[in-house]
This record gives C-alpha cells, sequence and structure tokens, in this order.
C-alpha cells in the first residue's frame, strides 16, 4: 500500500471563489482548444482584468520547435494579451480560447430539444451578455496560462473573492479533459488597489501593508501511475503517462519579463522509497511528460506501478508554483485522458508578486 505523506494544506483553492484566477494550461494548436468558463458567485456586477500569457517555444534559428525541425535554440515566448471581463450578477459566462467571444445581444437563444427537434446546438454564446470582447488568444499555436484578476468598476484590484474558473481542453479526437483555475484568496483589510499585487508573506519594500492576497504552496503533490505502467482496470498491455504542466506565480505583466525558478523532485515509489531530481530553469510556463523530467518517474526505475511526487522550488527561487496534470490512458488503438490539480502543502514564507502595467 502506498503511504501518502501528511499534508498541512495549502491556502490556494480549487473549489472556492477567489480574487485571482490562474488557467495554468491553455492550449490551442489546431488538434486541441480550451473552453474556459468563468462565474461571478456575487449578487452584483464584478468586474476582471485578464492576461493570456503565450509561451509556444520559438525557434531561434530556422525551422518550427513544435514540429522538432528547429536548427537552433528553442525559446519560450513571453507574448501577453489582456482583456477586460465584466460578469453580471450571479452568471457564468464562456468561451472558446481559439475564438475568444463578441456578444451579441440578438444572438438565438441557445436551446436543445428533446428527443428530437430544431433545437440550437451551437451555444458557443450562451449565457447574459457580458460587457467587452473577449479577444483570440495572440497566436496558433498557443501553449500557455490565463491569469484574470477581480478589480472594481475603474480597474483597482479588490479582495472581493467572487470569482470560479474551469477548464475543459477539447481534441479533433473527441476527448475532453477538465480541471479547476486555481483561485487566490484576497486579503479583505490590507489591498491598497495598486499595480503590485502581493501573494503572501509579509511587509517589505515592495507590499508596505504586507499580503493581499493569500500566498502560493510551498510544495504541490502529485500522486500518479509511474511512466509507461499498466493500468489494471483496462489490462495488462495497457500503458499510462502522466503530462504535468507548472507555472510560476510571478507574473511581471509591467516589463513583461518571464520568470525563471529551479523545482526540485522527490518521488516515493509504493514501497517509500525516496528518488529526487531538480528542473533547473522553468521559465514563463512548462508542459513535460514525467519521463522527460527523469528516469525516476519511470515504472522500470520506481519498481511500483502508482508513486507520490513533491515538488518544490529551491530556497532561492523568487517564486513559488501552480499547475495541473492530465493523465493518458492507452490500450492499442484505444485511448482516454483526464485532468486533474495538484495538492497542495503549507504555503511559502515569501511574497510572491504579479505586477500588473500601469496607467
Amino acid at each position: 500500500m502506498l503511504v501518502f505523506s501528511a499534508a498541512a494544506y495549502g491556502t490556494t483553492t480549487t473549489e472556492r471563489s477567489a480574487s485571482i484566477l490562474i488557467f495554468p494550461k491553455i492550449v490551442v494548436d489546431g488538434s486541441r482548444d480550451t473552453l474556459i468558463q468563468i462565474a461571478n458567485t456575487a449578487n452584483s456586477m464584478v468586474y476582471a482584468q485578464c492576461f493570456y500569457v503565450n509561451a509556444a517555444p520559438v525557434c531561434i534559428g530556422s525551422g518550427d520547435c513544435l514540429a522538432g525541425t528547429c536548427n537552433g535554440t528553442c525559446a519560450p515566448q513571453w507574448t501577453e494579451v489582456d482583456f477586460s471581463l465584466t460578469l453580471t450578477t450571479q452568471q457564468p459566462t464562456h468561451w472558446a480560447a481559439s475564438t475568444g467571444r463578441i456578444d451579441d445581444p440578438f444572438a438565438e437563444n441557445c436551446r436543445v430539444d428533446f428527443p428530437a427537434g430544431d433545437g440550437n446546438l451551437d451555444c458557443n454564446d450562451a449565457g447574459l451578455v457580458v460587457t467587452g470582447r473577449i479577444p483570440p488568444v495572440s497566436a496558433i499555436p498557443f501553449e500557455g496560462e490565463l491569469r484574470c484578476i477581480e478589480v472594481d468598476q475603474s480597474g483597482a484590484p479588490i479582495s472581493g473573492n467572487h470569482l470560479k474558473g474551469e477548464a475543459t481542453i477539447v481534441s479533433t479526437d473527441g476527448l475532453a479533459t477538465k480541471y479547476n483555475a486555481v483561485g487566490l484568496l484576497g486579503e479583505p483589510f490590507t489591498n491598497d488597489g495598486n499595480e503590485t499585487l502581493c501573494l503572501g508573506g509579509g511587509s517589505s519594500d515592495d507590499c508596505p501593508s504586507g499580503a493581499e492576497y493569500e500566498g502560493c504552496g510551498a510544495s504541490l503533490i502529485l500522486d500518479h501511475f509511474a511512466e509507461h505502467a499498466d493500468d489494471p482496470l483496462v489490462g495488462p498491455t495497457s500503458e499510462v503517462q502522466t503530462e504535468l504542466t507548472l507555472v510560476p506565480c510571478r507574473a511581471d505583466f509591467e516589463s513583461q519579463a518571464p520568470t525563471t525558478v529551479t523545482v526540485q523532485f522527490v518521488v516515493w515509489n509504493e514501497f517509500e522509497e525516496a528518488f529526487s531530481i531538480s528542473i533547473r530553469n522553468l521559465t514563463c510556463w512548462s508542459t513535460l511528460f514525467l519521463d522527460q523530467i527523469g528516469s525516476i518517474f519511470d515504472v522500470r526505475t520506481l519498481q511500483s506501478r502508482f508513486a507520490e511526487a513533491q515538488m518544490r522550488v529551491s530556497s532561492n527561487s523568487i517564486s513559488g508554483i501552480v499547475g495541473v496534470a492530465e493523465e493518458y490512458h492507452q490500450l492499442g488503438a484505444a485511448h482516454g485522458r483526464v485532468a486533474f490539480n495538484l495538492h497542495e502543502v503549507g504555503t511559502r514564507a515569501q511574497t510572491d508578486l504579479i505586477l500588473l502595467p500601469g496607467e
């Protein structure tokens, strides 16, 4: 039996409404798209400022990074697109990352007639009209994140804790996976409404009043199949792989400078044997299958079907991390996927900053 470590749970949330939402994995690449839903839990209008960040690699040289033909160095982009969002009372809105949303007050209502009828099955514009155009992602292919920060009508950040979010990654093979946005709760009395958002920690020159939002976790926990292990519910010839996506908590939208951290992993197999490895220079956004991180995740190394990985940033890193995982199950030509959020342990003692563009 795999023995899981005792956890002092962190302060981010995937279930409660919050003041900052982080969607760690937004993908639009021709075979996949991401459907984004954000809901307002308040009995009044709520406003948000949102930022897409495209980290799809570009080739410094000739060729294409995503196609594997780059003759040179692949470097992640830091391409940011921002937009404003207004949410009506106790209502959600949603859109596809590839197309965005242009509200049309004359659009036909979304309806589905059962058992048969001429109901409109195209519900991409469902929900009440919101103010402002939601743009599509900056470019295709797009691999990156989305952040939304609750603001007042003037655009100043506030600690309202009225936002909830979900993302569904759909693909042309008919599969879909879904995860909840990571939420950061706003502190009610210390938010000064300026462009420097202080996540956790104490008072400093950047954050004279201390934390304005709850901090990111001290470490993240992933319970997973060993890479290339079989799924006992499917059969001995099946195979499972896990793709891990990590994003630094810190974000500098003012200067559009990417954040780089070092992530340390400790993995325990079912016999409580420990293995460790580090990823150096995780910049802006990273998504990797576990066996791309290191052989310590492989079933031949772990010698057990299941494992638990704990990840934390190095002590000198300027940012914590958040993330999400997708599990891929394969049996011959048949395949399936599932996405899930990571568990969080503790809260970082250091402050993470989100720097918004000034006026």
